[in-house]
């Protein structure tokens, strides 16, 4: 779960050559973009889908690349927005994960972010994030109240739709991976149903997202404002990421 002490979380010296930063499409992708400004020539960023089976889709295919097959990364980072699953913290804090797993009925599925790439970040960042545990899902969890149920569930802080298929897949091939996320909804906040509005492969549907927060415009106002708040302190940290290599 949750920890604000960070006395003891002390970086390590060999800090892994990475150079690879994976983002959800859309405006986190922008957010970190502009985040990196003139920096990002340093960094790959690559703009991924969001959900299980199409992120997992997607590093499949990348694996097979020739770029990938000559210079395979050394280390990955996944940066994007995470809801809330405890009332320690809100909108607007960053989470380094610690570890993430998936939401199924085992609750057995939990993989390690890499210890020295988490560490190093957590210095770039001046060892002010808060360290935390993530869960996985293949859908937007909209209820306040089924929030809290998972976060108690799975002893997990954040919920995302693509930690767990990055870890999966990186440990199958030996990739360090770290992710930090920003919290852009609390857990006493409802969100408007968005699952509907994404489609298979993991992309909005633009129309489909606008009809679906039209039907409930008090929850997206709310979701819009924390997002927004969220986006900001992400370019923040991608920025500060930039700075180092």
């Amino acid at each position: 779960m949750l920890s604000r002490s960070h006395s003891h979380y002390n970086p390590n010296p060999q800090n892994p050559d990475v150079n690879t930063v994976l983002v959800p499409q859309g405006m986190e992708y922008k957010t970190v973009c502009q985040g990196m400004g003139k920096n990002q020539s340093k960094f790959k960023i690559l703009r991924i889908p969001a959900g299980i089976k199409p992120l997992s889709h997607f590093l499949e295919q990348w694996q097979q690349t020739p770029e990938f097959l000559n210079k395979r990364p050394q280390g990955l980072i996944l940066m994007g927005l995470g809801g809330s699953l405890s009332q320690n913290y809100s909108v607007g804090d960053v989470i380094l994960y610690k570890k993430c797993g998936l939401m199924d009925d085992s609750q057995e599925s939990k993989g390690q972010c890499d210890q020295f790439l988490t560490k190093s970040l957590f210095q770039q960042l001046g060892n002010s994030p808060l360290i935390g545990t993530g869960i996985t899902s293949d859908r937007v969890i909209c209820s306040a109240q089924e929030k809290l149920l998972l976060g108690k569930k799975y002893q997990a802080d954040v919920v995302d739709m693509e930690g767990y298929a990055l870890l999966h897949w990186s440990e199958k091939l030996g990739i360090p991976v770290a992710m930090i996320r920003v919290i852009s909804d609390n857990c006493q906040q409802d969100l408007p149903d968005l699952t509907k509005a994404f489609r298979e492969d993991g992309t909005l549907q633009p129309l489909i997202l606008a009809r679906q927060m039209l039907k409930n415009p008090s929850n997206s106002i709310h979701l819009i404002r924390s997002s927004l708040q969220s986006l900001k302190v992400l370019k923040e940290v991608a920025n500060q990421i930039s700075q180092h290599e």
